[in-house]
Order: structure tokens, then sequence, then C-alpha cells
């Protein structure tokens, strides 16, 4: 993924991420103008939401389902 289509990334959104070997989806669950926050996993209620800000790298490994 690059630069743009993280910026364009919006609530709903599925992701993966296969260089973590990882077969799981992550669902952006909010976005903002300074990054994601994703659930890995699917569960809501259970799940940690992580933050992925546009100034880091590890979204540069994500595809968008």
């Amino acid at each position: 993924m690059n630069l743009k289509e993280f910026a364009a990334l919006k609530v709903g959104d599925m992701i993966e991420n296969p260089s973590t070997g990882n077969p799981g989806a992550g669902e952006i669950v909010e976005a903002a103008s300074n990054g994601v926050r994703v659930v890995w996993g699917g569960r809501h209620d259970k799940e940690t939401r992580f933050f992925y800000s546009v100034v880091g790298t590890s979204w540069m490994n994500w595809n968008k389902l």
C-alpha cells in the first residue's frame, strides 16, 4: 500500500497484512487525517483497536481487500 491508498482508507474498509503470515483481516474502525484505527480478527467487543499513524511504515505492507 502506498501513502495515497492509506490516506483513502475509510471506516468499514477491510485490509490484510500478508507480511505477518496471519491470514486474518483487519477492519478500519476509525479514520482521521493523522492515521487509522484497526480491529484485527473481527470481534469488535473483544479486540483491541490499534492505531497506525500516517508517519509510520507498518501499513506499507497492507493490502486492501
